[in-house]
């Protein structure tokens, strides 16, 4: 209003002051504790005071030439001093006031829950919210609606900062941040920054030091988030120097890793704070992988809704047709709809990705984990291979591969994988890459498949890799099968019986001929079919 003009924006702020404003958190029982020119603070001795005093200032702020005022809330513990006011209730309400929409008001939820009913009704839920310079998440209630925080869906910009060496016989901290930005552009979704000229256009910032006594050398990296300047993780690295190309590619590669999981998962974390109509191409597509890895089939159809709404916001956001395709190859792993239907509806969404971007590795990803199920060996490898040229680091190269060698026909097996070992290989890799994957269940569960594979004679360590399957974060059904199958094989029908029990709990509608659907076609079914045999005895609803 001041840039269009000046004195009539003095005028109406004046007006809106004497007539509106101060008036109403006089009558409303409040007090001004400081005036800021275009802006006041006030103290009430209730939340249902304050909530009251302005919705009733943004009632009456709806004439011709009002200005449109933000207002924020929040109860909590103040100190006086001289005249002004400290204290985390009032950098809160600070906070909350600049999230609010012109006209509008935002409150937190302990100001909220002791509202009566007919003030509540006049908010809405607006999620949890990370504040700047606020260490939790505050759960954010609004009127007059909140404005998205998304817009649209850009790779998220990573400054990288010149290391600070402390030798002066090293020239190593050039080069590793090379590598490290040459990895992570791998990540299609990440943008790497290296000039302080970028720093404001940066999501998050990797700072280090580097020392070097002799052919001993120490990196220390800690990766934080620029809006708040929350550290997300740090860690030291201790090397001997052998082969300095080969320390800096190493380096380089470990470094990308970790940072593109923590970006990830942080990410995520975000996401989940704010209601889905917030949140843009990208942040539905985070939110929905993160509802994947609870492992249950009633949130794969709350996924697939976020990431039909991704893509009618963004067409061409290749995050929202990856994350479609995982979720029609998580339905397909979970039993609860037909098999091949269901596999052959996930590979559009991936080829979409490889028609919108070519060097886009999580289409190929998606391409070798649904074709590899499909029992098409060849075409997943090829998928996988393509993976690895275009990102090594991606997990989901010898993820895929797992499950081709898992799925692959009996033929296919005898001549390529006879003895699991390649299996063993790719599961063992895999869990090496995704070390902080929330999928680790399904990782492990190919693990101990191979492990089942290569020594029919020891099944201990299967035994004791499908447990912690069982036993982790967003275990399906599938490793409750196998230790159940084991057991029958070991003579130990009493803890077959338990494992099977434990699979109908995870998924009630589990029976034989979902176990056929999935597995009938692959390596497995010959090689298990006396126990499968027996397991059709078993009671599957005890």
């Amino acid at each position: 209003m001041m840039d269009e003009n000046h004195q009539t924006a003095l005028e109406a702020l004046r007006d809106a002051r004497d007539s509106v404003i101060e008036p109403c958190i006089s009558s409303g029982g409040g007090e001004i504790v400081k005036r800021l020119g275009d802006g006041w603070l006030a103290a009430f001795d209730a939340g249902e005071e304050a909530c009251a005093s302005a919705l009733e200032i943004q009632k009456q702020l709806t004439f011709d030439g009002a200005p449109a005022l933000r207002i924020g809330i929040h109860e909590g513990t103040v100190s006086f001093v001289d005249e002004d006011v400290f204290g985390s209730g009032v950098n809160i309400a600070s906070r909350l006031e600049a999230l609010a929409k012109p006209g509008g008001i935002a409150i937190s939820d302990v100001v909220f829950a002791n509202l009566p009913k007919d003030l509540q009704v006049s908010f809405e839920n607006a999620g949890a919210r990370l504040l700047k310079n606020i260490a939790e998440p505050v759960k954010v209630w609004a009127f007059g609606g909140i404005p998205p925080t998304g817009g649209s869906s850009e790779p998220i910009s990573v400054l990288l900062e010149n290391f600070v060496e402390r030798s002066s016989s090293s020239k190593m901290a050039p080069d590793i941040l090379d590598a490290v930005a040459i990895e992570l552009e791998k990540y299609r979704w990440l943008k790497v920054q290296r000039t302080d000229d970028d720093a404001a256009a940066s999501k998050y910032y990797l700072r280090g030091t580097l020392r070097r006594s002799g052919e001993r050398v120490r990196v220390t990296v800690d990766l934080s988030a620029r809006h708040d300047g929350r550290r997300l993780w740090s860690e030291r690295f201790d090397r001997v120097v052998i082969d300095e190309f080969e320390l800096v590619d190493e380096l380089g590669m470990m470094l990308a890793r970790r940072i593109s999981a923590e970006i990830d998962t942080y990410e995520k974390m975000r996401a989940e704070m704010r209601p889905p109509e917030q949140l843009n191409a990208a942040e539905l597509s985070a939110r929905a992988n993160d509802l994947m890895s609870s492992g249950l089939p009633d949130a794969f159809d709350e996924a697939d809704a976020m990431l039909t709404r991704a893509v009618a916001l963004e067409p061409r956001n290749t995050s929202a047709y990856i994350q479609k395709s995982f979720v029609g190859y998580r339905k397909a792993m979970s039993g609860a709809w037909p098999v091949h239907p269901t596999l052959a509806a996930a590979l559009q969404p991936a080829m979409e990705v490889v028609r919108i971007d070519p060097k886009m590795p999580g289409g190929y990803v998606m391409l070798a984990s649904v074709y590899g199920m499909m029992g098409k060996t060849e075409a997943a490898f090829e998928s996988a291979a393509q993976v690895e040229r275009l990102n090594p680091n991606a997990w989901g190269a010898p993820h895929g591969k797992s499950i081709a060698c898992t799925f692959a026909s009996p033929d296919w097996a005898q001549t390529h994988d006879p003895d699991g070992l390649q299996l063993l290989s790719t599961a063992e890799r895999t869990l090496e890459l995704a070390e902080s994957s929330k999928f680790r269940s399904g990782h492990l569960f190919f693990l101990g498949i191979g492990q089942l594979l290569h020594n029919a004679e020891n099944l201990q360590p299967a035994v004791s890799t499908l447990e912690r399957s069982a036993g982790a974060a967003g275990a399906t059904w599938w490793p409750s099968l196998f230790l159940a199958l084991v057991e029958l094989r070991r003579g130990k029908r009493p803890l077959a019986q338990q494992h099977i029990a434990a699979a109908h709990t995870l998924f009630p509608a589990f029976s034989m001929s979902v176990i056929a659907d999935i597995f009938e076609r692959s390596r497995i079914w010959p090689l298990w079919r006396l126990e499968l045999a027996q397991l059709s005895n078993l009671d599957l609803s005890t």
